[in-house]
C-alpha cells in the first residue's frame, strides 16, 4: 500500500512539473495577403525538447481555449478552432491591410494545491505596408517584429505587463534544433539575439505571482503566469 501511494505521489509531482515546464504557443505566417486565407495553429508542449502534446492530453481545459483576432480597426472577433489531433487549428481572410494580432489567455479550470496556471500567446501578422500598434490584450506580453526573419538577423522581443516594460527578467529563446538561450531583459524590456538556425523559434516567460482568490469556487494564493510568441525565420 505504501510503494502504491508512493507511485502515485510521484506520479502526481511529474504530471505538475510537466504544466510548469510546458506551454501553449501560436504558430502563424508574420507576413499575411488582403484577400488571402491565413492559418493559425495553436499548440501545447515543451518546444525545447520537441514534444508536442495531442490536444486530448492537454492540461485541464486547455483544449476548450478561445483565440481572437485584432484588426488593424481594433475590432476583434472569436476565431472557429478545429481539432487537428495535436493542435487546434482556425483561419481568417485579411480584408485591409495593417497589422494583425492572434492571441488567446486562458486560464486552466483546475488547480493545484492552490495554485492556478494561466497560459497567454499571441502573435502578429502583417499585412502590407500600414503598421499600427497592437493592443495591450493579456497582462503579460512579449511581441516581436511581424516579419520574416532570416538566418543570422539578429531578432529583438519585448516583454511588458500591462503595457509596461519588464526589465531584469529572464526571457527563454528556443529553436527547433533543441538550441535553447535564456536572456535578461534590459531596461526597455527588450531582449535580442541573432537566429543562427531556420525555422520556428519560441520566446517564452514564466512567471509566479502570489495572490488570492476563488477559482471555480476553490481557493488558491498563487498563480503561474507562462506566455509566448513564435517567430519564423528562413
Amino acid at each position: 500500500m505504501r510503494i502504491i501511494s508512493l507511485a502515485l505521489a510521484l506520479m502526481l509531482t511529474l504530471s505538475v512539473s510537466s504544466v510548469f515546464a510546458h506551454a501553449i504557443w501560436i504558430e502563424s505566417s508574420p507576413a499575411g495577403v488582403r484577400g488571402k486565407q491565413q492559418t493559425v495553429r495553436v499548440y501545447y508542449g515543451e518546444y525545447e525538447h520537441a514534444q508536442i502534446e495531442k490536444t486530448t492530453d492537454w492540461y485541464s481545459d486547455l483544449n476548450k481555449l478561445e483565440v481572437y483576432l485584432v484588426r488593424p480597426d481594433q475590432s476583434r472577433t472569436k476565431l472557429s478552432l478545429t481539432d487537428k489531433g495535436e493542435w487546434l487549428e482556425a483561419s481568417f481572410i485579411p480584408a485591409t491591410e495593417g497589422t494583425y494580432t492572434i492571441y488567446t489567455s486562458h486560464v486552466a479550470k483546475d488547480l493545484w494545491e492552490e495554485k492556478r496556471f494561466q497560459f497567454s500567446s499571441s502573435v502578429m501578422v502583417q499585412v502590407g505596408k500600414n503598421q499600427n500598434q497592437p493592443l495591450n490584450l493579456s497582462a503579460y506580453r512579449l511581441s516581436a517584429a511581424a516579419r520574416q526573419y532570416a538566418r543570422d538577423n539578429k531578432v529583438s522581443v519585448t516583454l511588458s505587463k500591462q503595457g509596461s516594460a519588464l526589465a531584469d527578467k529572464e526571457v527563454t529563446i528556443m529553436a527547433p534544433q533543441g538550441w535553447v538561450k535564456k536572456l535578461k531583459s534590459d531596461a526597455q524590456g527588450s531582449i535580442s539575439f541573432d537566429a543562427g538556425f531556420a525555422g520556428i523559434y519560441i520566446i517564452e516567460y514564466g512567471q509566479n505571482e502570489e495572490e488570492a482568490g476563488n477559482w471555480n469556487s476553490n481557493p488558491y494564493k498563487e498563480t503561474w503566469q507562462t506566455v509566448t510568441t513564435s517567430v519564423a525565420v528562413k
